[in-house]
């Protein structure tokens, strides 16, 4: 199962769910259509929602945690080799 997040759109204002695959791409509102880049945010409980995110954050599967520190690594050495 996809791991997901909400982010409100920017054109209409509604809670829109997408793929944490996606953060950093375009993608459209399901509601109105509209395009905006996706971007993961913490969501205190305050009603703000600031400080962008990456993958890691969102996923607190341990397992999946540990399948994106292994693939990181995987690109550090990768890069290194080359």
């Amino acid at each position: 199962m996809p791991i997901r997040f909400t982010q409100s759109c920017p054109t209409c204002g509604r809670r829109v769910q997408i793929r944490a695959s996606l953060i950093g791409y375009t993608v459209a509102c399901q509601h109105c259509n509209a395009e905006f880049v996706a971007e993961a945010s913490i969501d205190d409980g305050s009603g703000t929602t600031d400080s962008p995110i990456g993958v890691e954050k969102i996923a607190v599967d341990p397992l999946m945690a540990r399948v994106e520190e292994a693939l990181q690594r995987a690109a550090k050495e990768r890069t290194a080799v080359n």
